[in-house]
């Protein structure tokens, strides 16, 4: 059994925290989340849907119900338990169906009315925030606050760096929520330390837990898409491609959560914040480092879109670009090679075919490497140019 007891509300001199002691087995602990006491008000401890939501794939992984003895939100109850357990259990290996014992409020909680998204300055985070200020929006669904949380993105398993990358890259989009004339909302928690799981498998449950936390403050709350819909399915593997059905299955009755830019490829996306100018001075999709690398997987990809898309000279502020010129061809290479085992590469190379965009001759030199083997250097053009009209008409 997993026990989590009744959240509390403890202030310090520069942070309010919501906490809550557990205990499953012979492990007894805290889980907490902290934000600065401008928030601090927002945080509930009425509820116990964030510790629930937090804890859930914690308590299914070991087998163990889990007895909650803070009031649950009569909504976040009836989709767990009549619904989204058993999927969990169907869907990860090894999990368990589960009971979860606690008394149901349907009371209607205090809510401040915000709208709000993340705030990472990638491509997904940027295109929610474009579609949610823009004129088109209705006034009730436009934004009202931006957030950034320390759930895993910084690093799956917690600790001092990860506490550490995520104050720097809080002050690496500040600037940019200042320009939007938009509060960020800033959250502190172990639950990284807790889950000891990996973020990838478990970022949408982490993330929304964290709004939960929140619930008092945020009305609505838009989660952005890391696949279209498109590539929807039900894969333990990255809760990105799952996001649209959970995130229905995990809102309240006080907090409502959306799925957004899921309509969109993620090619899609990068032409729809290339519009916007700020995406010029803070786009920031690297996982290696604080600002883009210009190397890594993520940062590849990006630039290899917005070539294809006319737009990489809008965005020498945030990367380099004689770098990426000096490895266009590899990198183009890396999308031949992988499309067949990386969704992403394969929107770029569907976006390649549709509009003819000329690849780098010497991109498929990467495309085949064992033709350098097999027939030698001196041959391996003519195979190349072989291979190079075969690909062509696929």
């Amino acid at each position: 059994m997993l026990t989590i007891h009744q959240p509390e509300i403890i202030e310090r001199e520069n942070e309010t925290v919501l906490q809550a002691k557990f205990e499953c087995g012979n492990t007894k602990d805290i889980l907490w989340f902290s934000t600065t006491n401008e928030f601090g008000s927002y945080l509930c401890h009425e509820r116990g849907d964030a510790f629930l939501v937090a804890m859930l794939l914690y308590a299914m992984k070991r087998g163990e119900d889990i007895h909650i003895l803070a009031p649950i939100s009569a909504r976040l109850y009836y989709t767990l338990t009549k619904h989204l357990v058993k999927v969990i259990a169907d869907m990860f290996p090894g999990y368990h169906q589960i009971q979860i014992i606690g008394d149901i409020d349907s009371g209607n909680l205090d809510n401040a009315g915000g709208v709000g998204t993340g705030l990472s300055c990638g491509i997904d985070s940027f295109c929610t925030v474009i579609e949610h200020t823009d004129e088109s929006c209705p006034s009730d669904y436009k934004l009202t606050h931006l957030t950034f949380f320390n759930v895993g993105a910084s690093g799956d398993y917690g600790g001092d760096h990860a506490r550490d990358l995520f104050h720097q890259r809080t002050e690496a989009v500040r600037p940019c929520a200042d320009e939007l004339q938009l509060p960020l909302v800033t959250l502190d928690s172990n639950i990284n330390e807790i889950l000891d799981m990996r973020f990838v498998i478990t970022h949408t449950y982490r993330n929304v837990a964290a709004v939960l936390a929140l619930q008092k403050l945020f009305k609505t709350y838009y989660y952005s898409s890391g696949y279209s819909l498109r590539q929807f399915e039900l894969n333990h593997s990255d809760s990105s491609h799952y996001d649209a059905y959970t995130l229905d299955m995990l809102s309240t009755n006080a907090t409502k959560f959306f799925s957004s830019g899921e309509i969109y490829s993620r090619v899609e996306k990068t032409d729809i914040v290339s519009i916007h100018p700020l995406s010029y001075k803070y786009l920031n999709v690297c996982v290696a480092a604080e600002t883009n690398c210009s190397k890594c997987n993520k940062c590849q990809r990006t630039l290899v879109t917005l070539d294809l898309l006319g737009k990489l000279n809008l965005y020498n502020k945030v990367f380099n670009l004689s770098n990426y010129q000096m490895h266009r061809s590899k990198y183009f290479g890396l999308v031949l090679s992988g499309r067949k085992n990386d969704l992403m590469k394969q929107e770029i190379y569907d976006s390649i075919k549709r509009d003819h965009f000329p690849i780098p001759f010497g991109a498929y030199l990467y495309r085949y490497p064992q033709a350098i083997f097999q027939f030698g250097i001196r041959h391996c053009p003519e195979f190349i140019k072989r291979q190079y009209k075969n690909l062509k008409r696929q």
